[in-house]
């Protein structure tokens, strides 16, 4: 099978979700319950949900097929970075809080985020920053000046007889 084949056949799928989204939206718009305000909000919301998640899924699959390589995520230069993992599970932690905050008000609005939380996270992105740096400064700079050159050979004056 050719790869434009093989491409199209991948593509009817995701043409076909958006087209039920599309229609899904509609039919909130029009056949919703509240007044036209409270339609429109509705269906803005489930757009932008459904959006994150067709992009959540084309990443998926893009990891799925190899195009994207997550071997770097927790590693640098093929050894293990602490300050990646504390980012990473930090970052992860905090948006599961928050998501479950959400679900837990019924979407009645966004949680307060308490200060000490951010700052934790910023605490958590400034060590891995600070990290990078330490590396970046303990390498030596490729891009430096070149060496300087050797010096000329030495000249003899006078023809050497005695």
């Amino acid at each position: 099978m050719s790869e434009n084949r093989k491409d199209a056949k991948l593509i009817i799928p995701q043409v076909i979700m958006v087209v039920v989204f599309l229609v899904a939206a509609f039919l909130i718009a029009i056949y919703g319950p509240g007044t036209a305000k409270e339609r429109l909000t509705m269906t803005i919301g489930y757009a932008l949900l459904v959006l994150i998640f067709l992009f959540g899924m084309v990443i998926l699959v893009e990891i799925i097929r190899g195009n994207i390589d997550l071997s770097t995520l927790l590693s640098e230069d093929g050894k293990a970075s602490m300050s990646r993992f504390q980012l990473l599970v930090f970052t992860f932690v905090i948006a599961l809080s928050l998501f479950l905050m959400v679900v837990a008000q019924n979407g009645a609005k966004f949680p307060e985020i308490p200060a000490n939380v951010l700052t934790l996270l910023g605490i958590s992105a400034s060590t891995y920053a600070v990290s990078k740096g330490i590396q970046a400064g303990s390498k030596p700079d490729p891009s430096g000046p070149p060496p300087p050159p050797p010096p000329p050979p030495p000249k003899i004056i006078g023809g050497g007889g005695i």
